[in-house]
């Protein structure tokens, strides 16, 4: 009887341990953009700040496509649906979207579309901060890899 009580009390033990630290990886793994959908200066000092970015926003988005001239349409209309909307560029150009930002928008003649304005980085050895129109911070559609991120 007393070994099968410390067999329960040691195996709820170790449980609540490991329920711990998977709960405290899993915060980890998502606090650069969890930080950054909340304030886009917190990627300022980070060490490959749009790399790790990227790497966490594979795991914790919503929802990710691909963003191109022919279905930037597609992608604002998508982003309706969610908090934020975060688009990245390369490894150089990160942008974040609000529902305020989608709504605030500019006729693009390049993109084809009515470019929301948004904040955040182009990295030219350091980041340099950008509060624009999407367009003239992603710049033009052309052959680069942009993706886009859906959070709620």
């Amino acid at each position: 009887m007393k070994k099968t009580v410390l067999a329960a009390v040691l195996c709820a033990a170790l449980w609540s341990c490991s329920n711990e630290n998977g709960s405290s990886s899993e915060s980890t793994e998502t606090a650069v953009v969890t930080e950054f959908l909340q304030d886009v200066s917190s990627l300022e000092g980070q060490t490959k700040p749009i790399q790790t970015f990227v790497t966490e926003a594979e795991e914790a988005a919503d929802k990710t496509m691909f963003v191109n001239k022919a279905n930037i349409k597609e992608v604002l209309d998508a982003a309706k649906e969610y908090a934020h909307l975060v688009i990245v560029t390369g490894n150089h150009t990160i942008v974040s979207i609000d529902q305020e930002g989608l709504e605030n928008c500019r006729q693009s003649g390049s993109w084809g579309a009515c470019m929301p304005y948004a904040e955040g980085y182009i990295k030219k050895g350091d980041l340099v901060f950008q509060a624009d129109y999407i367009n003239n911070i992603i710049g033009i559609p052309d052959g680069q890899e942009r993706t886009a991120y859906f959070f709620n």
